[in-house]
């Protein structure tokens, strides 16, 4: 499929992409340092936004943080 796409152009396709999940986890890392989180510890929920990329950080935005 991105078989005629030169790794300049593939990096113009999908920086956008990177970018937008770089500041998710990021604002995922500064969340879970400032609130309370729910059912796991803090560290355990830094390694999941981390390493699951994308799906941690949804996983955590959805049932990780505590609600005021």
């Amino acid at each position: 499929m991105f078989d005629n796409y030169t790794f300049g152009e593939l990096l113009k396709l999908f920086a956008p992409l990177l970018i937008i999940e770089l500041i998710l986890i990021i604002i995922c890392l500064r969340s879970i340092i400032k609130d309370q989180v729910n059912y796991l510890p803090k560290w355990a929920w830094a390694l999941i936004v981390i390493f699951v990329n994308l799906l941690g950080a949804v996983i955590y935005l959805i049932i990780g943080r505590k609600r005021d």
